[in-house]
Order: structure tokens, then C-alpha cells, then sequence
């Protein structure tokens, strides 16, 4: 079985959004949950939203940075009947974010506002200081590529459809002569290390809950952090035109 890859269209996005949570909770990765939480135990309203925002990224993009969503398909396949088998949003960015405070604050958001959403800009703000701090030391402040989603649908899974997905955004990276910064999880460390990438720091997130919440707010704290946790992310970095 063989597989090519194709751009995705605005339109396509939702179906992107949908085959991205399958494949990130089969099995669950915890900090997919943190990134895309369920809020009430409403998946389709979860996946609506999350499609929603996708879309209009897309209809009005960031002027510093290039938002590009990609797919593979069986390669046998019509281009009215196809099966999507994996996916990948490559961002490539001219010019990095100085506002970080906006940026943890807008990914905190995604959560229920009182104790779930402090734990979660907590853990943003670790991993975000995390990313710039390695990022800023190597790179510099000058354009970088990186990845906002990577999956493959677990029924496709170990037949290079992660190879062609990664190679894809690597050779435009190379191209453009930038250095790719990602956070992965531990169980993909293997696999973008075979791609070039090399770590950089592994942070096992650990969030202290503030004095002084309410009873409230510190149960939901609580609940959150129980829901969560353990989380470990790793931040890699592979160097323009590695190998």
C-alpha cells in the first residue's frame, strides 16, 4: 500500500480537527488534553470549535507566519474517495511572538475559567519559557519552522506515513534555511530523533497551585491536575539541513 500527500482546504479542516483527536486519544496522550480539553464531556461541540478556530486561522492569517495543513491519503485513491490515514499542520514563522503572556493566556482559554484554567496557564507558561528559553539560545529571535498538530491514524500506523508528513515540512525547512523547534512527547522522541532532531531539555510538568484560591477554585484546580497529570514534554530542535 503506498501513499502520497496533499494539501488540505479550508473546508477539509473539520475532518482534520476530527481524525487528529481520534488519533491522539487512541491511546491518549495527556498533553493532547491539556492543548484540547473536553469541556462538559461534549466531544462533538469540543471538535466543532476547535474546527471553528482552524478555519478561521486559515481565512485570515497571522502576517508572521505561514499556517500550512497537510494529509495523507492512499495513494490508489479518488480524489472524491479517499482515506485519510494521517495529517500534519507545519507552521513556518518569520517572526516569533514577543508577547508571550498573550499567547499562554490565549491557550489557557481553551479551559473553563476558575481553578482549570490557572492550572492550565501555569503549565503553558512552563512550557512556553521552556521552548523560547532553548529556541532564543540557538535560533535566535529570527524566523523557525515548527509543528502545531502530527498524527497518524492508529490503523496506519508503522508504514512511513510519519516519514512522508515529516519529510514534506523538512524539505521546505531546509529550502528556507530554518531550524524546526518542536515539543513532543516521549513516545515520539524516537521517531523525530531518527528525522534529525536532537533534545534539548525534558520538563516534567509540575504546576504549584497558588495560596489563597478559594475552596472553589482550589478543587478545581485539584481535579484538573488529577485529570492531567503526569505530563512530560520534550523540547528538540533539529538545525537547518541535518540529516
Amino acid at each position: 500500500m503506498s501513499f502520497k500527500v496533499k494539501d488540505v482546504s479550508v473546508v477539509e479542516l473539520p475532518d482534520m480537527v476530527a481524525a487528529e483527536r481520534y488519533a491522539f486519544e487512541t491511546p491518549l496522550q495527556p498533553i493532547f488534553r491539556l492543548y484540547c480539553p473536553i469541556i462538559d464531556n461534549d466531544r462533538p461541540k469540543a471538535i466543532a470549535d476547535t474546527a471553528a478556530k482552524e478555519q478561521e486561522r486559515a481565512r485570515n492569517p497571522d502576517v508572521n507566519e505561514e499556517d500550512r495543513w497537510i494529509k495523507a491519503v492512499r495513494a490508489q485513491d479518488s480524489k472524491t474517495d479517499e482515506t485519510l490515514v494521517g495529517g500534519a499542520q507545519w507552521l513556518f514563522i518569520s517572526k516569533g511572538t514577543s508577547d508571550l503572556e498573550g499567547h499562554i493566556e490565549s491557550l489557557a482559554k481553551r479551559h473553563p475559567e476558575g481553578g482549570a484554567r490557572l492550572f492550565a496557564a501555569q503549565c503553558f507558561r512552563i512550557l512556553c519559557e521552556c521552548e523560547a528559553r532553548n529556541r532564543l539560545a540557538i535560533t535566535g529571535s529570527g524566523p523557525y519552522a515548527t509543528l502545531g498538530s502530527f498524527f497518524t491514524l492508529p490503523e496506519y500506523r508503522k508504514l512511513g506515513i510519519g516519514h512522508l508528513l515529516m519529510q514534506w515540512g523538512l524539505d521546505i525547512a531546509d529550502e528556507r534555511g530554518l531550524d524546526v523547534w518542536i515539543e513532543a512527547a516521549p513516545p515520539a522522541v524516537p521517531f523525530y530523533e531518527r528525522h534529525g532532531f536532537v533534545q534539548k531539555e525534558v520538563t516534567h510538568l509540575q504546576p504549584q497551585r497558588p495560596d489563597g484560591l478559594s475552596e472553589r477554585v482550589a478543587a478545581e484546580w485539584d481535579a484538573t491536575a488529577r485529570s492531567l497529570l503526569p505530563i512530560t514534554a520534550v523540547s528538540m530542535c533539529r538545525l537547518a539541513g541535518s540529516h
